[in-house]
């Protein structure tokens, strides 16, 4: 899954501080095997990175993206 990615997307960022989750080694495996793809930290709830999430969108439908 992560070879053919264009974007990894981490959803429920908000919960990080409660959770036993090694966010770096998760990221540093996934970028093991494609170290092209783009990574973006997301919450739902908060909002938090959901504009930068848009805008990559955005990006890929006008053909600026990568």
């Amino acid at each position: 899954m992560f070879a053919a990615a264009d974007l990894m997307l981490l959803n429920k960022s908000d919960l990080l501080p409660h959770l036993e989750f090694d966010m770096d080694a998760c990221l540093a495996a996934a970028t093991r095997i494609n170290p092209h793809m783009d990574v973006m930290l997301v919450s739902a709830r908060t909002g938090f990175g959901l504009g930068a999430f848009y805008d990559w969108i955005e990006a890929g439908a006008s053909g600026t993206q990568h």
